[in-house]
């Protein structure tokens, strides 16, 4: 009698630990559950503001005769971990032509323009290295968001001159291109620029150099 009497106390005890242990787990598990509602309505209210803004800012910026503007404007929270890709997307409703290579642009400041193409079996040529075309069309491209990048407003037009174009070696791969170029006064309605733009492959070895003169003429 006398043992059944002490063990009561315990067993007592023992349900009492357990029903702390279940309640415990169950707020903890109400906790996390709404943590996360919490947190998944955070995501996604994110990512729909994200949509909307880059929804507005391709709308608001596709026909823009700026570069520069457009690069400056999409470098927002978020929406310039995209930017080389949106950047693209705009460019090609500004250039159709520059939908023909897939490039991205890297790094576009005032006078600075680098940019890297992707290698596509689209723009090679039958010896399985890049077609010496589509490297014209990336130098050509890169050199002149560099240029425009240097006029105060778009009250100039660019006119292609010359291109001359050295190949060193086979293309494969990635390719990188890069030009800089200082546009000083201009003295009058018309002026030209030489630029060169360096491309380089993964190895970081010069695979062509393209010479361009344009020409600046306000509208």
């Amino acid at each position: 009698m006398s043992d059944s009497i002490d063990k009561e106390p315990s067993r007592l005890l023992a349900d009492a630990f357990s029903s702390h242990i279940e309640a415990t787990v169950r707020l903890t598990k109400v906790a996390l559950e709404l943590e996360w509602t919490i947190f998944t309505r955070f995501i996604v209210g994110v990512i729909f503001a994200t949509v909307l803004s880059v929804i507005y800012l391709v709308w608001t910026l596709r026909n823009s005769r700026r570069p520069l503007v457009v690069w400056e404007k999409l470098n927002k929270p978020l929406i310039k971990l995209f930017r080389p890709r949106i950047f693209s997307f705009i460019l090609k409703n500004i250039n159709p032509y520059s939908g023909s290579i897939d490039m991205r642009i890297s790094t576009f400041s005032r006078g600075y323009c680098t940019g890297f193409m992707l290698d596509q079996q689209r723009i090679k040529n039958p010896f399985n290295s890049v077609h010496a075309t589509a490297m014209v069309t990336f130098a050509e491209l890169v050199s002149e968001l560099c240029l425009s990048s240097c006029l105060k407003d778009d009250q100039y037009s660019l006119n292609l001159l010359s291109l001359e174009m050295e190949y060193k070696k086979k293309a494969r791969g990635l390719l990188t291109a890069s030009t800089e170029y200082v546009l000083g006064e201009m003295k009058g309605d018309k002026e030209q620029a030489k630029l060169d733009v360096v491309v380089k492959d993964r190895s970081l070895d010069t695979v062509a150099i393209a010479h361009l003169i344009w020409s600046i003429e306000k509208l």
